[in-house]
């Protein structure tokens, strides 16, 4: 019988298209299994499985297992655009990109921080956090130990995530986005010195 799309044969030399489809719907699955079950705990299989494809096309498309939790938790989409957000509005950015991942079940960071458990994802994650995030922000405070200040900040926003995301623990796991949002700039503030100017409405990260 001939292979479906969702049958996807690994000898087989499918059109662009549908390739680009396979590769898309095994990061989504790869994404909820890590999120699910952390690193060590998901198989190739099991993404294979969800994803409705031979487990052999993990290997066409991404080499490795480590390659594709490389890729299902990249997180540059969000560094980029908290990096580029002008200064009285980068908190409302930081906190906005939060909130809005976790409305999606495969959010690419909490599937990385659900697997921080493992040497490797810890490091990756650090790397990530440092040039991503808490470099930038240290460049741009002015108080007193910058860098510090800037910890505090990714702490805090991994806290939230933590929280909401993984542990579901009320009363933060069911309070509304502006609501946090509103405590988190407060808090922001403090720590950095930077006033937070604009509302969501007036700026938003995707630009």
């Amino acid at each position: 019988m001939k292979p479906t799309v969702d049958q996807e044969s690994p000898d087989a030399n499918p059109p662009r298209r549908n390739a680009a489809a396979t590769r898309a719907r095994l990061l989504a699955a790869a994404r909820e299994q890590f999120l699910r079950h952390g690193y060590r705990a998901t198989s190739l299989r099991a993404i294979a499985a969800q994803a409705c494809v031979d487990v052999m096309l993990i290997k066409r498309y991404f080499g490795s297992k480590e390659q594709l939790f490389a890729e299902a938790t990249d997180i540059s989409d969000n560094v980029e655009a908290v990096r580029h957000a002008p200064d009285d509005v980068v908190g409302r950015a930081m906190i906005e990109r939060v909130l809005r991942a976790r409305r999606d079940v495969d959010a690419p960071l909490f599937a990385l921080l659900r697997s921080s458990g493992d040497p490797a994802v810890v490091a990756r994650l650090n790397d990530q956090l440092e040039t991503g995030l808490t470099r930038n922000l240290s460049r741009r405070i002015k108080a007193d130990e910058p860098r510090l200040r800037a910890d505090m900040v990714a702490a805090l926003l991994l806290g939230i995530g933590v929280m909401r995301a993984l542990l579901n623990k009320d009363p933060i796991a069911t309070a509304d986005d502006s609501e946090i949002a509103a405590i988190f700039t407060e808090a922001f503030e403090a720590l950095t010195k930077l006033p937070q100017g604009s509302t969501p409405g007036e700026w938003h990260a995707d630009r």
